[in-house]
């Protein structure tokens, strides 16, 4: 038995019938915070002169821009009090990448400005997830 037998609403697509390569948006990145994250992570990681090896910044880096893209996107999802508890952890990892992006720029590896660029955009991104966990 399949679920379609058990539950009407349900219509499996034939695989033939599956456009697996058209683009879906997902309801975490109607959200323009999404965008931002995922904006300062992709300039953070075309930085061509970070070493990106274990325990490196630029490894500390990686990780936190990471982690706040992947927390914000499970806070969305989750239920309740659980959903604060990711979005500060979120805006944490936003915080501790601003801080990784400073000390690569101090360090050479990055220019101030593109820091600058990037720090801002995360730094938007915690103003965002602030507003968002303002009760309503």
């Amino acid at each position: 038995m399949t679920m379609s037998d058990h539950d009407p609403r349900v219509k499996l697509v034939p695989s033939e019938e599956a456009d697996l390569t058209e683009e879906v948006q997902l309801p975490h990145e109607h959200l323009d915070v999404y965008d931002v994250l995922e904006q300062a992570y992709q300039i953070a990681m075309s930085w061509k002169g970070v070493s990106w090896a274990k325990g490196t910044t630029g490894d500390q880096l990686k990780r936190a821009a990471s982690s706040a893209v992947l927390r914000y996107t499970e806070g969305y999802y989750a239920d309740g009090g659980n959903k604060a508890t990711h979005w500060k952890a979120a805006r944490a990892s936003c915080g501790e990448a601003t801080a990784a992006a400073r000390l690569l720029a101090i360090d050479g590896k990055v220019a101030t400005s593109e820091a600058r660029r990037v720090r801002g955009l995360w730094s938007r991104a915690m103003r965002m997830l602030a507003r968002l966990l303002q009760p309503r």
